[in-house]
């Protein structure tokens, strides 16, 4: 067994043959010793995943025939699309798995199989589940009502129609995780000490513990995390490899959604459509304002809403208004504040920016 995993790239995990054996005949001491050093080595979490990928398709590819000229070309367009040198990828292939498995027969399966991966959209849910290292329990809706379905740890998730759903047998580790494919709400029970994170078609949500809403259909050119209550970490899974991914991500409380766009990978961070008051109705019965500063009242909308909104205090330091916080929708009040104001609203990063020429 080498001890230096720490410093080795992909081909030099598919090269090694305790690596393999790990693939191919998994084991509970070989599974402890990968789990150990991946929380250990956290940084090499993507390569490892794609080497593993990588013999597994090997493994695959040897029903294969192909002739054995062809290997070296086929390789190294591989090579290139896996950011590798061609040359010891090559070399790795037909010094290590030509006994074993004809490399010339490998080579057009594995062709094919990167191929179709680096095409596919990142964290494809079919790919996701293949690649867990803990048995999974899938749920699929097939019925046309909604599905709640009960985890492990007493958290659960609300399953739309044609939407699938896997998630560890029992939370044990670290970590809790689970996969989707479609649309879900998610209450999360809380536990500081063990993350929950939800892993859909490109997009990594991870809470300590909250409700929201997750929308990743395949066919979808987007996905949609949106919060109901506390706070979610989102952030997109190519930046796995970063030892910190969540610093290339958005924090989002409640109100807030963010959209993640498949093709370009872009995180950008929206109110929702109509956000709710989060305050109860005693706390709303507080907020009626008599000739009051439109300050005050735009504090109180924020803390009503948990939304930033921002306006020029020494500008507007005049403006007063007599108002309360009733039945209408955040941008509904906004409206009438503005009109009253001969002001002007608009949404920034899920932030609300106020333009107006003051008050005499």
């Amino acid at each position: 067994m080498n001890t230096s995993y720490a410093s080795y790239t992909i081909e030099d995990f598919i090269a090694d043959d305790y690596f393999i054996q790990s693939v191919k005949h998994p084991a509970p001491a070989s599974d402890a010793f990968w789990a150990d050093f991946l929380a250990k080595h956290p940084s090499q979490q993507e390569n490892v995943r794609r080497a593993r990928l990588g013999v597994e398709q090997l493994s695959v590819a040897a029903k294969h025939e192909v002739p054995f000229q062809e290997t070296p070309a086929i390789w190294s367009q591989i090579a290139k699309e896996l950011e590798e040198p061609p040359k010891r990828i090559v070399e790795i292939v037909l010094n290590f798995w030509k006994p074993a498995l004809a490399a010339a027969s490998v080579i057009i399966a594995l062709g094919l199989g990167w191929g179709w991966y680096k095409s596919a959209p990142k964290g494809k849910y079919e790919q996701l589940i293949s690649a867990a290292k803990s048995p999974l329990e899938e749920v699929a809706n097939t019925t046309s009502t909604n599905l709640t379905v009960n985890m492990p740890d007493g958290s659960h998730a609300i399953l739309k129609p044609e939407s699938k759903l896997s998630y560890t047998k029992s939370f044990t580790g670290n970590i809790r995780e689970v996969y989707l494919s479609g649309e879900a709400f998610f209450d999360v029970i809380k536990n500081p000490n063990k993350p929950f994170f939800v892993y859909a078609n490109g997009l990594i949500t991870k809470v300590l513990g909250t409700s929201f809403w997750v929308k990743a259909y395949e066919a979808d050119k987007q996905v949609t995390v949106l919060v109901k209550t506390g706070r979610v970490s989102v952030f997109a899974q190519k930046n796995t490899q970063n030892p910190d991914p969540e610093t290339n991500g958005l924090v989002l409380t409640p109100n807030q959604q963010v959209v993640f766009g498949k093709a370009d990978e872009r995180l950008t961070r929206k109110l929702i459509e109509r956000p709710v008051i989060l305050l109860s109705p005693q706390e709303l019965k507080q907020f009626s304002f008599t000739n009051a500063s439109v300050t005050d009242i735009f504090t109180a909308l924020e803390k009503a809403y948990g939304v930033d909104i921002v306006i020029d205090e020494e500008l507007m330091a005049n403006c007063t208004l007599t108002t309360t916080l009733s039945n209408e929708t955040l941008f509904e009040k906004l409206d009438i504040i503005c009109e009253a104001l001969e002001a002007t609203y608009k949404v920034v990063d899920a932030q609300v920016i106020i333009t107006s020429k003051g008050c005499n």
